[in-house]
Parts: structure tokens; C-alpha cells; sequence
């Protein structure tokens, strides 16, 4: 006789939200990795070309071991590339923030991204200006008030505004994709995006002369670390994505910004202050409550 809890236990819907857990705090690893890769004496952009090749052979592997197409469409392919060079623009403008900012403020600000994507799809005439999206614009705006405190440092301001650059980016991405790009394969388009990002990154390297390698063993970890976090937390979303969906896998990645500030605190040291926290968890919940209406309206 089969026993029902094994059944709901191992659940497609369970093993999906699993799965964007694991997606999310990968994530946040890869953040705090980072940065030890930093103190190591790595820089932003050396550890962020390594990652990527890293990623990319990875990504080439997994998609060969499961037999999904690595093909694309000519105009599909060349969107995917195309959204490659924003992807490394954006992960380089980030990376980068972490540096000079603390990771779980700077994951914050970028996670702004989808009030921005919202507003810039009201502004082009895709979407309407919905009352959530109005509230979710004041709560973050809040939210930021109290924990972009006036006295910061010019340095940490400075890592701000890379993540917020980055938010920009990834707004970009998202309404390009969603208006061009149409495929249910993720994976090559995903692939495509590393090629073009991994390629883009080395001429970066190679033209700067930018590539400054860890001189300590912790620093070597924080590299490795970035590298195979970051892979895993993809791997891992497209696992989520292809059993609860899109929407139901970016509401909860809402954790990455939790874990990036608790791995801040607990690996790095980085301390936020009551208000920075109390700041935080209004634009997270802000944020998580304009996905879930957005669920619910569809």
C-alpha cells in the first residue's frame, strides 16, 4: 500500500518552491562569496568573467546531459545575445556594488526591478498604471527612506547607485523579453545570454588589462564560491520555473535580499542598523505583496 504523504511530499508544486529556495539562497551565497573574492584580492570584474565562463560550460553540459536543444531561431538567437551584452553590463554594475556598499543594502536596491519594470511598462502603453503598483511605489520609496540613511558614506552611496543602475538594467531585460522574445526554451536562450556576457567580459578583461587574481586561500574559496553558487541558483530556477511557474518563482526569490543580509552580517560582518532593517522589510514585503496581486489578478 503507497503511502499519500510520499506523494504530496515529492509533489511537483513542493519540489518547485524547493527548488527557487535553493534558487534564492544560492544566490545570496554567490553575493557573499563575492566579496570574499574581493578581500582576496580579486576584482570585480576578473571574478564576474571567471564565474561566467564558469556558468557557461556548465550551463552547455547540463543542457547536453538532459537533451534539450541548444538551437535558436535566427531572431531569437540574436535577441538572446543582445540581452547578453545588457546581462553583462548588469551583473557588472552589481558585482561591483558589492564592493563599496554592504550586500545586503545594495541586493536591496536592485531588487527594485520589478516596481521599475512596472512603472516603465505603464509609461510605454504595455500595461496600466494598476493602485497596487501606485502603493508598491510609495512602500518602497518608504522603505528606502529609512534605510539610505543621510549620514552614508560617499563610497557606500557610490555602490547604491551601481545597484540601482543595475535595477535599470534588468528592467531593460525584462521588457524586452517579455515584448520580443518568445520561447519555451529557457535554457538556450539562457545559454545564448552567457555566451554573448562571457564573451563581452573577456574583451572587457582583455582591454583593460583587468583581471587580478586572489592572492589568498580564502580569496580563491570566495571565487570558486561565486562561481558554483551561481550556477546552482540558476540551475536550480529553471527547475522551479518549469514545475510552479514564472510568477510564483519570483515572489519567492524575494529571499535572496533576506540572505544576502543575514550572510552579510553573519560572514562579513556587515552590520545594518534597526532602521536600515525596519527599512528593508518594507520595500521585501512592499515588493512580495505587488507579485502576489499580480498573481492573483491573472
Amino acid at each position: 500500500m503507497k503511502n499519500p504523504m510520499n506523494k504530496n511530499l515529492f509533489s511537483p508544486t513542493i519540489a518547485g518552491y524547493l527548488f527557487v529556495v535553493i534558487s534564492a539562497l544560492s544566490f545570496a551565497s554567490n553575493n557573499a562569496f563575492a566579496v570574499i573574492g574581493y578581500r582576496g584580492g580579486s576584482t570585480p570584474l576578473s571574478l564576474l568573467t571567471f564565474r561566467s565562463l564558469f556558468a557557461l560550460i556548465a550551463l552547455t553540459l547540463i543542457i547536453k546531459s538532459i537533451g534539450a536543444p541548444i538551437s535558436l531561431p535566427t531572431r531569437q538567437r540574436n535577441i538572446a545575445l543582445g540581452l547578453g551584452i545588457l546581462n553583462a553590463l548588469l551583473s557588472l554594475a552589481l558585482m561591483s556594488s558589492f564592493a563599496h556598499a554592504p550586500i545586503g543594502l545594495a541586493v536591496l536596491v536592485f531588487y527594485l526591478f520589478p516596481i521599475l519594470t512596472g512603472v516603465s511598462a505603464s509609461a510605454l502603453g504595455q500595461e496600466k498604471l494598476t493602485k497596487s503598483l501606485i502603493f508598491g511605489l510609495i512602500g518602497c520609496f518608504i522603505g528606502l527612506l529609512l534605510t539610505i540613511e543621510i549620514n552614508l558614506e560617499k563610497e557606500v552611496l557610490f555602490g547604491l547607485v551601481l545597484a540601482g543602475i543595475a535595477a535599470f538594467l534588468m528592467t531593460a531585460i525584462n521588457l524586452i523579453s517579455a515584448r520580443v522574445l518568445n520561447t519555451g526554451n529557457v535554457w538556450s536562450v539562457t545559454l545564448h545570454i552567457h555566451i554573448s556576457a562571457t564573451i563581452l567580459l573577456i574583451l572587457i578583461t582583455i582591454i583593460t588589462t583587468d583581471f587580478s587574481l586572489p592572492v589568498t586561500t580564502s580569496g580563491w574559496g570566495g571565487v570558486w564560491g561565486a562561481a558554483i553558487f551561481y550556477t546552482v541558483a540558476i540551475t536550480a530556477y529553471f527547475a522551479a520555473i518549469a514545475r510552479i511557474g514564472a510568477i510564483r518563482s519570483g515572489l519567492v526569490m524575494n529571499l535572496e535580499p533576506v540572505g544576502s543580509i543575514v550572510l552579510g552580517f553573519v560572514w562579513l560582518s556587515q552590520i545594518l542598523t534597526l532602521r536600515q532593517l525596519i527599512g528593508a522589510a518594507i520595500v521585501i514585503c512592499t515588493v512580495s505583496a505587488l507579485k502576489w496581486f499580480e498573481q492573483s489578478s491573472k
